[in-house]
């Protein structure tokens, strides 16, 4: 019988050797890096807070498919989709502390932590696609030192825009702004809540995967998800009218943990590297923006009806920009950082894309239009 204990504790032994050999959370491996190929097989933990078959779930997994090809199988990754390594609360802190490698997670669910990356769903900032914000986000990281420093924790893999968010609503057309006030309303994200209560509405905070709920139950009239939410969670079940208004896109990261990244050998990090920035950003956006027309496409199959609001609804939406606007900029001052010259920073990004998102549904934007 002692035998048999020994040679058991002897196999579990090697089991662990041959899993901290093969990476795993928090650091994907702990031997020291090198220069060429040592022969491992670097296993990275994802976490993603929505379903796999989700938009961000093929997204993360084609994204994975292509750094494991290049690698030669160096690299692979375990996924965990639908928050069940972490809620999607958890997720920075998950890698920022190994529990996770990797995550794919959007800026406004941590209020306050990201201050200046939420300023592109600032309402009316000009921003009306995914691609076009995804391009604003990575030149801000570029650009800006504060932003930079937002993410100085984290070895950034990319930053992105989710597509933008319409007004999806349970039961009424409303079609006037008087129709608006004391709308109870889903609001993501500080900036857009500052909006809402512009305009007299009464802006609730509900976590992306109780929105469905909220919705069945009228705790909430009408939120405001992007198309991809309303795809992903099935919200066509539950809302009869979409007010086809860009209120905001909301910004999107990965981020990768800084050891399990300085860990992988040279050459890997170079893989890491050659697909990450503007190539996994580029990406992002043409993967988000074509969630609009699926939902476009079985509106009427689904019963529900997308309209786009008046000349005087749309004045109005835009009549407390100035109001928003400025309510930012002093959000960013109670940050400790400088709101005017960070704001100044970032529309003069958002102008230089002007011209080319234009028309940005011109034709139907599909996850084939990625050339990468």
């Amino acid at each position: 019988m002692k035998v048999k204990k020994v040679l058991a504790l002897l196999i579990v032994l090697l089991m662990v050797v041959s899993l901290a050999a093969c990476g795993g959370g928090g650091g994907g491996t702990s031997t020291p890096n090198g220069g060429g190929d040592d022969g491992k097989v670097y296993n990275l933990i994802v976490q993603n807070h929505d379903p796999a078959t989700s938009i961000c779930g093929q997204y993360v997994e084609a994204w994975g498919k292509k750094v494991s090809e290049a690698s030669n199988g160096r690299i692979q990754f375990t996924y965990y989709h639908g928050g069940s390594l972490v809620s999607a609360a958890e997720s920075v802190e998950a890698v920022k502390n190994g529990t996770a490698d990797m995550c794919w997670s959007a800026a406004s669910i941590y209020s306050g932590q990201f201050p200046i990356s939420e300023g592109v769903m600032l309402p009316l900032n000009g921003v009306n696609c995914a691609r076009y914000g995804s391009k604003v986000m990575m030149d801000m990281l570029k650009e800006m030192p504060e932003m930079q420093n937002e993410y100085k924790d984290f070895k950034v893999i990319q930053l992105s825009a989710c597509t933008y968010a319409p007004i999806s609503l349970t039961s009424k057309k409303l079609e006037k702004i008087e129709d608006f006030k004391g709308l109870r309303i889903r609001a993501a994200g500080s900036t857009v809540t500052l909006w809402a209560q512009a305009l007299g509405m009464s802006p609730m905070t509900v976590p992306t995967p109780e929105t469905y709920e909220s919705l069945q139950k009228k705790v909430i009239e009408a939120c405001m998800n992007d198309w991809h939410n309303i795809s992903a969670i099935k919200l066509t079940e539950v809302i009869k009218y979409i007010c086809d208004y860009p209120v905001n896109c909301s910004p999107l990261f990965m981020l990768m943990n800084k050891d399990s990244y300085n860990n992988l050998p040279d050459d890997l990090k170079a893989i890491i590297d050659q697909y990450s920035g503007d190539y996994a950003s580029e990406m992002a956006g043409i993967y988000w923006d074509s969630t609009r027309a699926w939902v476009y496409d079985t509106a009427d199959e689904n019963g529900v009806e997308i309209y786009e609001p008046s000349e005087e609804l749309v004045a109005a939406f835009g009549s407390v920009k100035d109001q928003v606007h400025k309510e930012y900029i002093e959000y960013l001052n109670s940050k400790n950082l400088n709101g005017q010259a960070i704001y100044d920073k970032m529309m003069e990004i958002i102008a230089r894309y002007a011209d080319e998102y234009k028309d940005p549904w011109a034709k139907p934007v599909k996850i084939e239009d990625f050339k990468g």
